[in-house]
Parts: structure tokens; sequence; C-alpha cells
């Protein structure tokens, strides 16, 4: 059983840290806690643990200075724990010798486990007593912004530990549930890629990397091939294969990169894994989103129909790097935004709009494929029509709205192109949902008005065919005919004197 010690100065912090899984199920028990260096130095004497947990700020005595003094005596593995905030001390701490660090918003049980067992492990000892510094120690000082990868032991420890000059990043968004560990990843990889010589990590962002080695040119040309064999196993996340590169001063900037390309999962249908040069940036801007038109639909509560318009955009965008992944969702989230205002004013319930608001954000953020980030859209309209639907006309105002232009314009040369710029609707979106919600498209609407106009010119009015051909919007007589004849089974003249002789009778 190795003995822990914990040096927090927040008491709430060290309570969450006792009881934060079974400690001696795994192999520890926490022989004693302090409140700041002094004390732990006092207590390190005491009881002689075996790993140390020290908090970067304390009072008294910082962890700064305790792993200095520390140091002076002993070799013990100590772990810092830091906040995001205070990097220059943790840089500090790794001069005087402390072994790892952790930042407390994400410490887990298992990141911490895996911490202490890789700094503890016997085998990891080096020369006179020092640990080893690991590829993921090296790795999450670089990524964390504590040293430099051009300089210093990141440089010299790849040249002793990984043959080549050439190397591929493949970067992991979530390693879970695929990796258990940066041990099972590293392993697990090495397995499935044995030509290729890597080390794994996982980084303080609980994202994970792994470095090839490219020992000669035919096996930089054999990496997109990889790809295959790495979407069996990653199957629960997207990750990005980098394309080789030798400067390992790149090595943040790569990848952070690399990071940022995993991300394009929710542009695909159908696709986790990725080689980098895949998502080359399209050539051209992107589409314009019909704001205007989605802006005039949730204005009169057409949740539905505005739904659909900006389905209809992210369709156009899907399976294509013609736009980057945060435009595309900072684009969705603005649009979805930009529509509570109208949601406010017809809801029953401002705060089920406001839960709605949540619950789309969090579903997108966590979304991993364009299935997946649809579905969240989806539902997030639905959830807005439902909290509006005893504000809004359950009739359908856009199949009415036409009706009325109709009956009003008839006689007019309109299209359908004057129809979607009345209702303020996109003309491809606006014909699709006549067809879809009539069984007609709207040349056939027109016609019904015109002639329906048409018969009752022609049983009460003297006026010549001629003359009411073109008063209901027909300027070529043959064809008024025709369509006459096709919905009412007649000629306009043979139903005139229909219509008289029924009047005699």
């Amino acid at each position: 059983m190795k003995k822990l010690l914990l040096i927090d100065d927040e008491f709430i912090f060290r309570q969450g840290l006792k009881y934060m899984m079974d400690w001696e199920g795994a192999g520890y028990t926490i022989t004693g806690e302090a409140s700041n260096g002094q004390e732990g130095l006092e207590k390190y004497l005491l009881l002689q643990p075996d790993v140390i947990l020290c908090d970067v700020v304390m009072p008294v005595l910082g962890g700064v200075d305790f792993v200095r003094k520390i140091r002076e005596t002993s070799q013990i593995p100590v772990v810092m724990l830091s906040n995001f905030d205070e990097f220059d001390k943790v840089r500090q701490a790794f001069q005087y010798g402390a072994s790892d660090y952790l930042l407390k918003s994400r410490v887990t049980g298992d990141v911490l486990l895996d911490c202490l067992d890789r700094i503890t492990d016997a085998d990891s000892s080096g020369q006179n007593g020092h640990p080893e510094k690991t590829f993921g120690l090296l790795a999450r000082q670089i990524l964390d912004g504590y040293a430099d990868s051009s300089s210093g032991a990141f440089p010299s420890w790849l040249e002793s530990h990984l043959p080549g000059k050439k190397f591929s990043l493949l970067m992991v968004e979530r390693p879970a549930p695929d990796f258990s560990s940066e041990e099972d990843m590293q392993e697990s990889l090495r397995r499935l890629l044995p030509e290729y010589p890597l080390y794994a990590c996982f980084t303080t962002q609980n994202h994970a990397l792994a470095l090839l080695s490219l020992e000669d040119s035919t096996a930089a040309d054999r990496l997109p091939r990889v790809l295959q064999r790495l979407k069996e196993k990653i199957c629960h996340t997207s990750c990005v294969l980098g394309a080789p590169f030798s400067e390992i001063s790149r090595f943040r900037e790569k990848t952070e990169h690399l990071y940022d390309l995993t991300r394009y999962s929710i542009l695909y249908e159908n696709q986790l894994c990725f080689y980098e040069t895949e998502l080359a940036p399209a050539q051209g801007n992107p589409p314009l989103f019909f704001s205007e038109p989605y802006a005039r639909l949730t204005s009169q509560g057409l949740w539905r129909e505005a739904a659909n318009l900006l389905l209809e955009y992210m369709e156009s965008l899907k399976n294509s790097t013609r736009m980057n992944p945060f435009q595309f969702k900072k684009l969705v989230e603005h649009t979805f935004y930009s529509s509570l205002k109208d949601a406010r004013k017809y809801a029953r319930d401002s705060i089920s709009v406001s839960r709605t608001e949540l619950k789309l954000f969090k579903g997108l953020d966590s979304a991993l494929t364009y299935g997946q980030f649809r579905d969240a859209v989806l539902a997030a309209y639905q959830e807005l029509e439902d909290a509006c639907a005893d504000s809004v006309p359950s009739c359908d105002r856009i199949i009415s709205r036409l009706q009325e232009f109709l009956e009003t314009h008839y006689a007019e040369q309109i299209t359908l192109y004057d129809v979607a710029g009345h209702l303020h609707m996109n003309y491809s979106y606006l014909s699709a949902y006549i067809s879809q919600n009539t069984g007609k498209h709207f040349s056939e609407h027109l016609n019904d008005v015109r002639i329906r106009h048409s018969k009752t010119l022609l049983a009460e009015t003297s006026y010549s065919i001629s003359y009411i051909s073109e008063s209901i919007g027909y300027s070529d007589q043959s064809y008024f005919g025709k369509i006459f004849k096709k919905l009412v089974g007649v000629t306009p003249l043979q139903y005139r004197n229909q219509s008289h002789r029924k009047e005699l009778l």
C-alpha cells in the first residue's frame, strides 16, 4: 500500500479528493493532510509518504517553495495541483523538481490514479533516484505553456526514444471509452500500427494524442491508409491523423490545429476519422443564410417552417469543408438565439423557452456527428412550437396567405417568385412546401382561381371570351381554352351556352 500526503489549504477540496474513490482498493492510503507547505514539510518527516499531492498557492509556505525545500533532502514524487492562471508558478515548481501536475478543475478519480501510478512506478525511476520524464509529462508541459517544444528536454527525449526525423500526430477528441488510460491507448495503438514507433498521452483538457515516428518515405506514404485501421478502434469520438512534419518546434501548433479539425465530424454524416489533407478549406465563400426570410417566419411564430429553412441551409454545407465547424456551430446558435425574442412573445411560459435554449446549446456542444447536431436543432424547434402552440393559430397560414394573394392578384402576370417575395420566403422552399402540403403545384392553384373567376364572367356577363381570357390573366385565348376544358370538362363557349340554357329553364 503506497502512502499519500495531501497538502492543500482548501478543506473542501481535500475532502473531495479523500472521497473521490476507493483509495485502498486502488493501492493507496491517504496517510496525512496539511493546509500549507510548512505543515506539509513537518508531516513529511513524520509520516514518510511515498508520494505527495501539493497545491501551488497556499499561505505560510506555497507549493513552489515547498518543492524547493523538500528537494534539498528527498526525491519523493510531488504532483502539483494548479488552477489555469498559475502557469508561472508551476513552471518554477518544475525547475525545482516537481514530478507532474494536474489542473484542479479537471481532476477525476481516473485521471488522478493514472498520474499517481505513472510517477510511483518503480520502473520509471531514472538515475540518482530522479523520476524519468515521460512523453506524457513533457507533452503536457508544452501544450499548457510550461515548456518550449523547440528546446529543452522534449527534443532530447524524442531523439533517444523515437527513430527517424519525421513525425505524424494523431489527435483524438475524447479518449474514453475507446481508451481507458494513457497506457491502454499507447499499447492499443502499438498493436494496431506495429510498423510505426509511437508514444501516446492524455492532455489536461481531456483529449488524447499520439506521436508517430516515420522512419522512411514509405511510412509517410502509407499514412492515409492507416485511417481504416483507426476506424476499427476509435468509434466513439472523432480523430484526425496529421500529415508528416519534421520541425518538432511545431508540436504545440500542430496539436492545436489538429484538435480544431476534429470538430469537423459535426459536418459529416458517417465519418469520424480523417486525414489532415482531407479537411483543407474549400475554395470560395460559403453560401449566405436566408436571414431575412427566416426572421419573418419566426416573427409569425412559424417554427416548423423556420426550422426547415435552417435545415435546408445546414444540408447545403453537409459533408464538405465549405464552412469550418466553429463558424457552422456559431451560425446555428446565433440563428436560434435570434428567434428567442419572438418565442417568448408567443410562449405560454418564457422559462420553458430558456430551458430549450440551454438544452440546445448543451446538445450542440456534445454532438459528435452531423446527425446528432441536426437532431438537437430539430428537437429545439419542436419544443418552441409546442411552447407556443396556444398562441399560434393551428390553420396553415402559409397556404391561407397564398390563397389571399392569388385572389387579389390573379389577373396579373404573377409568378411564384412574386408570391415568395410577398411572403418573405425562399423560392425553392416555398415551391416544395406548397407541393408537399397541398398535392398541387403553384401553377395549378393559380389556374384554379382564374378559371373559377372566368366561370362567373362567362355565366353572368356578355363579355367576349377573348376579353374574359385577358381579364383573368391569360394573354393567349387558346391556352385559356385548353386550361378551361381540362378543369371544367367543356370549352368556355360550351359552358356559357349551358349556363344560359339553365337560366331559360
